[in-house]
């Protein structure tokens, strides 16, 4: 009967530890860009790549092995729409073009953010959040292809954590609330899960994380959200970064 204690330890991990580690990591890395690392982001990409895929195996373990879910229950099947669904064809297709454009605006919104002249004396760097989020973007060839493994990492182990398990797990222990109702929580929770991106980001990411979990509740598969997730980080691949602030980390870059 180790399940459901299981189950509940790893929900805790997700929702108290998570969070504040991935903003530690993230503070530790712009502490290094400032003391001129040249490898900082690729260490960065690295150690979050095998961490996802590490975080991956442990759910499996927890829901394929202990709880005995199928892979089915995981949302590791092929797309289809359900009689509860009916009708959703044409807005899981809307939702695939809101999820892109909405990665698009909100990179190009944070561009923007990042491009303004700070007034006075300039912010610490080593805080997390808002502008911040820009400066761990790739902008080397080298730092590309280790962003674009990341991007494929979170596309899939992030699906399976947050939308298979997270929206297994709340429908567990929720089976009489609405469907929206659920969806809203996850949300919320994949939000809070980026607290490194500060309000906006966490915003962001909740709002993506409220679409995937709904492409994953009227299809009852992953593979669109994983596909879309990929698509929408992958963004940043191509995104052009705007140059760092003098006397920060601007002469740093490879």
């Amino acid at each position: 009967m180790l399940a459901l204690p299981a189950m509940t330890m790893l929900a805790l991990y997700l929702l108290l530890a998570e969070p504040w580690l991935g903003r530690r990591a993230h503070r530790r890395l712009l502490a290094a860009l400032d003391a001129g690392e040249l490898d900082a982001r690729r260490r960065f990409y690295r150690q979050w790549i095998w961490q996802g895929w590490a975080l991956l195996l442990v759910t499996l373990g927890v829901t394929l092995g202990l709880a005995h879910w199928t892979p089915a229950r995981l949302g590791l099947r092929w797309p289809h729409l359900s009689a509860e669904a009916d009708g959703m064809l044409g807005g899981v297709l809307g939702g695939m073009m809101l999820a892109l454009l909405g990665g698009v605006v909100i990179g190009r919104v944070a561009s923007r953010r990042k491009r303004r002249p700070s007034p006075g004396a300039a912010r610490p760097q080593h805080i997390a959040g808002g502008s911040q989020v820009l400066r761990m973007l790739p902008s080397t060839r080298s730092e590309r292809w280790h962003f674009a493994a990341l991007a494929v990492t979170a596309g899939v182990t992030e699906e399976v954590i947050w939308r298979g398990f997270g929206l297994g797990l709340l429908f567990l222990l929720l089976p009489h609330a609405p469907v929206a109702a659920v969806i809203v929580l996850a949300a919320l929770a994949f939000g809070w899960a980026h607290l490194y991106q500060g309000w906006t980001g966490m915003l962001a990411t909740g709002v993506l994380g409220g679409l995937f979990a709904w492409l994953y509740w009227s299809t009852g598969s992953l593979l669109l959200p994983i596909l879309l997730h990929v698509l929408v980080d992958l963004r940043a691949v191509w995104m052009r970064t705007p140059k760092e602030h003098a006397g920060n980390a601007g002469s740093i870059r490879p």
